[in-house]
């Protein structure tokens, strides 16, 4: 075999795939040039390349790696948590709620009796106390049931009470007018000091008495959950009406006046 020349081409038809898996048939050009490949039968150039489709995808990554398909799962899993979560907090407030003797329904319910010592001692101002001391016959102390035949408005307070700082101009503007027509009004000064509660009363004008629930025991007997929180006692000592939080005046007027005659 001699040595192949830079112009040595070959001779016979040359087979190349062409389109559509026809064969091509592949000429040599007399100037030595390149072969020209045509498809069979047509004519047509073939593509150099497979054409593209609508399906293809020029920018697909073929190396990432495919979504989880556990996020959806984790979603249920998560809001079931939290959902729990906050039954469970649900739960604990109202049953610290109820946990004292008149619970979250104390309307038509006798009103718990008590025994306290009188924030300031007998000789602090307000309203005159009964004689001797009442049935317990200690002046420096005061009986719920001290009162009885009187309408009470019963007032769960503190000094330290942000919302409390909001309804005692209220309270103190109202209680002298009621008190004319028989009403006392009684506070209840809980988890406090003595100087900062007597402090209370002076800034605020307070001039009806209060007794004091340093450990908060009273607090709880009655449910309360919050300062401040006000109950309307009537003349029986029957709890007619109970307010949660600050008390505007209109209230307190439609309040007091339930427990009135």
């Amino acid at each position: 075999m001699g040595p192949v020349t830079p112009h040595a081409r070959a001779e016979g038809p040359l087979l190349t795939p062409g389109h559509g898996g026809n064969v091509a048939d592949m000429r040599v050009r007399p100037d030595g040039g390149e072969a020209i490949v045509l498809a069979e039968g047509d004519g047509d150039v073939a593509p150099a390349t497979t054409p593209l489709t609508a399906d293809d995808d020029l920018f697909r990554d073929e190396t990432g790696v495919p979504p989880s398909r556990g996020g959806r799962g984790k979603g249920f899993l998560i809001g079931a948590v939290v959902l729990g979560l906050a039954l469970a907090m649900v739960w604990v407030a109202m049953a610290a709620r109820n946990s004292g003797g008149l619970g979250q329904d104390p309307f038509g319910r006798a009103a718990p009796d008590f025994e306290l010592p009188l924030l300031g001692g007998a000789e602090a101002g307000g309203w005159d106390l009964p004689s001797g001391g009442g049935d317990d016959g200690k002046a420096a102390t005061l009986a719920l049931s001290d009162l009885r035949g009187k309408p009470v408005v019963l007032n769960f307070w503190a000094s330290w009470c942000g919302p409390c700082k909001d309804e005692a101009p209220i309270l103190a503007a109202a209680e002298p007018r009621w008190r004319q027509q028989g009403v006392l009004f009684l506070g209840v000064d809980s988890k406090d000091t003595e100087k900062d509660a007597l402090a209370f009363e002076a800034r605020y004008g307070i001039e009806y008495r209060s007794v004091v629930d340093q450990s908060g025991a009273l607090a709880n007997e009655y449910g309360v959950f919050g300062f401040p929180e006000t109950f309307f006692i009537d003349a029986d000592g029957v709890i007619r009406a109970k307010h949660v939080g600050p008390i505007d005046a209109e209230t307190l007027e439609t309040y007091v006046a339930s427990i009135v005659g």
